[in-house]
């Protein structure tokens, strides 16, 4: 006699009589499904307390399914369990990333219907199939439902944590940078725990901006850059970065020597990220007195950076910028400066901008024709006839002035020249 094939209030039943099974069993299942996770995720082993979160994470979210199984309930209805909410929490506070608690939910879940396939297969083949196939429906739907809602938290509590963690680093940085540096060791050391960051290395200080910050993760984004900047840089550590507002940061990296930082190395940095990114350096300098010019320094070089007129370049060095980041502080005394200085030759015109630059470039090369022409790409003979005629427009030629011309000249090519006179 053929047996009528189950009912899908058969399989209902039979799933129900399956978790029934299990229940007594839990605390068994939990742990093994608990060190399955702690074994396979590296990114889960943590401190005690850590694993023994996760362990009560595991098991709410394996009662939970038993009771939503053996009362036939719609696993969307169900709340998620406090203790996985928690876990969640911490993992984002441990900047554990979400992908690991992710996988955790999968593996778990995997594992899980092992059990429940064993206990499953103890009734009659059609029946142990029916219900194995409606576990499976159900298991998946709670575990997804779950793992919305832990995800939610997850990314809640990151963000909240990395606002008040940087909200605390900005005012440590503050201090340091007011000079409200405590002089006991002890006090010393907790701003250093702070702040993540020794303040007695040789540092070097960068701002980096974006032109157009994305809508949401713009802080992500640039620690992201951070890190490749300090690997770049060839920093000794992690770099210490503090959010300034969504489209910028200041970073401090550590280096091992007060040795000029690499532009070409930071310029091939910065163009990995793409088109946008900025970054303005300061000089390397030691200790906390070193910590707070080395800002000030890329503070002043992003000055002149962003008065250029025609867009900030990807990469500026405060010891190539200096001199002009100081005439920033001053811009309509150093525009009637850089005009009286420089005549005529200050004239917007691009004809006489293209005389300008050559004589920059030419006075920045020591006088030497060929070199000029090589950095201009253009013949030496070309140089030579701008040159006179740049002393020509000028109305004079260089003597005892000349630190002042070649000063007038990076401010013009930095800062545009000046408005015409009335």
């Amino acid at each position: 006699m053929i047996e009528p094939s189950p009912t899908p209030e058969d399989a209902v039943a039979t799933v129900a009589e399956v978790a029934a099974a299990l229940a007594p069993h839990r605390a068994e299942v939990s742990a093994s499904i608990s060190d399955v996770l702690a074994t396979r995720i590296d990114d889960l082993r943590g401190d005690p307390a850590l694993l023994d979160l996760l362990a009560a994470s595991v098991e709410a979210n394996v009662e939970t399914i038993l009771h939503v199984l053996r009362h036939d309930l719609e696993p969307r209805d169900v709340e998620p369990p406090a203790a996985a909410m928690a876990y969640a929490r911490r993992l984002a506070q441990r900047e554990v990333p979400v992908n690991a608690l992710v996988r955790a939910y999968r593996v778990g879940q995997s594992h899980l219907m092992e059990w429940a396939f064993a206990e499953a297969a103890r009734r009659p083949g059609e029946a142990a199939a029916a219900a194995s196939q409606r576990i499976v429906l159900v298991v998946m739907d709670y575990v997804d439902h779950v793992t919305q809602h832990v995800i939610g938290a997850y990314e809640a509590e990151r963000e909240h944590w990395r606002q008040g963690r940087h909200a605390l680093r900005l005012a440590r940085v503050r201090d340091v940078l007011a000079g409200r540096t405590p002089t006991d060791p002890d006090e010393q050391l907790a701003v250093e725990t702070t702040l993540a960051y020794r303040l007695a290395p040789v540092h070097l200080g960068l701002v980096v901006w974006l032109d157009d910050p994305p809508e949401e993760a713009g802080v992500t984004a640039l620690e992201r850059v951070a890190l490749d900047l300090g690997a770049a840089l060839d920093a000794v550590g992690r770099p210490l970065v503090v959010p300034w507002d969504a489209g910028s940061a200041w970073v401090w990296v550590t280096r091992r020597d007060e040795g000029a930082p690499p532009a070409e190395a930071l310029a091939r940095a910065v163009a990995r990220h793409g088109p946008g990114l900025h970054v303005a350096c300061g000089a390397p300098l030691a200790g906390v007195t070193g910590f707070r010019l080395t800002h000030d320094q890329a503070r002043r070089a992003r000055d002149v950076a962003l008065a250029s007129g025609t867009g900030a370049p990807a990469v500026t060095l405060f010891d190539e910028v200096g001199a002009v980041a100081l005439l920033c502080a001053d811009r309509e005394g150093a525009r009637a400066w850089v005009r009286r200085v420089l005549g005529p030759l200050a004239d917007p015109e691009p004809g006489v901008g293209r005389l300008r630059e050559t004589l920059r470039v030419f006075l920045a090369t020591g006088g030497s024709l060929a070199t000029a022409a090589r950095r201009l790409q253009v013949h030496r003979n070309t140089v030579k006839y701008r040159v006179a005629r740049a002393h020509e427009v000028r109305g004079r030629p260089l003597g005892d002035d000349r630190l002042d011309v070649e000063l007038a000249l990076m401010a013009c090519a930095w800062l545009g020249p000046p408005a015409p006179a009335d």
